[in-house]
């Protein structure tokens, strides 16, 4: 902690002087927009996402507004803090994306929407509800060798601790499949005696089965490595080409990400502030309750 507070004095120190320096240019150049960097900060960090005076003026506002080293944030900076993801910015949502956020991807697609069919946030949300049962349209079925493979391997994992350990279960399976000489009685009193009687088949199988699996694990990562696209990633660029297609007019870079951060089936809960008509609902139905 001694070594982080002059780092932080000296970050805080640089964001007052950043700010001060803004403050002076931005009413030279409302209206206008900003060509040169700021002295001291380069344009790509500084200057770039404030195009106007007027934003200027609003980054100053903001920046005076940041709490000093080992002070805490006022009521006002309290009210100022987006606390959902249509209230960042699209240069904070455009990061959030990069991360793979699909909660951003989601609101990112709303303001495309709003942007090509000059809708409010509130009348997007038709147009992003068909967008979203569109690119879930028919993953019932092409997630199968999915569901496939779960019910196999969970059955598999269950059904292998009675075929080892279960001597009824054992001895059955003796009769029908195997039928090796069953051990002594006083060698199967116990379910550890059993396992040590049945392993000698059991093990076989198991450890070809996994084997088979560790290959298959193997010859997946070369093809990762070769650049080839096992069914996963193919499904995904399948669902982003099919919703590009049936909606051309939004941005396909934005639909494309959406589809691949999406859930195949389901998926999670809007987050975000409801729609006006939800919250004139829930209102109405708070009322008739009482």
């Amino acid at each position: 902690m001694p070594i982080m507070r002059p780092i932080g004095a000296r970050a805080h120190a640089g964001v007052r002087a950043f700010a001060t320096q803004l403050q002076r240019s931005a009413h030279a150049t409302v209206g206008r927009t900003v060509r040169k960097p700021v002295a001291g900060f380069p344009v790509t960090q500084a200057v770039a996402p404030f195009r106007t005076g007027v934003n200027q003026v609003m980054a100053v506002r903001f920046m005076s507004a940041i709490p000093s080293p080992g002070e805490k944030p006022s009521i006002e900076y309290a009210k100022d803090a987006p606390r959902d993801y249509e209230d960042l910015p699209n240069e904070v949502l455009l990061v959030y994306c990069a991360q793979g956020d699909h909660q951003a991807h989601r609101e990112r697609l709303i303001r495309n929407i709003m942007d090509v069919d000059q809708l409010d946030w509130d009348s997007a949300q038709p147009k992003l509800d068909e967008i979203e049962a569109a690119n879930k349209a028919h993953m019932w079925f092409f997630t199968l060798p999915y569901k496939v493979g779960i019910f196999t391997s969970v059955t598999a994992g269950l059904i292998s601790f009675p075929m080892v350990f279960h001597l009824d279960t054992a001895l059955w399976f003796n009769e029908h499949y195997v039928t090796t000489e069953v051990a002594a009685p006083e060698d199967l009193e116990t379910w550890l005696e059993v396992g040590s009687w049945t392993w000698a088949w059991n093990e076989p199988v198991m450890g070809q089965l996994s084997f088979f699996l560790l290959a298959l694990q193997f010859a997946r990562n070369q093809m990762v490595n070769q650049k080839f696209r096992p069914y996963t990633e193919r499904l995904l660029e399948y669902r982003a080409n099919r919703l590009c297609t049936q909606f051309p007019q939004y941005s396909e870079m934005i639909l494309s990400d959406f589809a691949r951060s999406d859930e195949f089936s389901g998926g999670a809960p809007k987050l975000g502030r409801k729609s006006e008509a939800e919250n004139k609902s829930n209102s109405a139905a708070a009322g008739g309750a009482v």
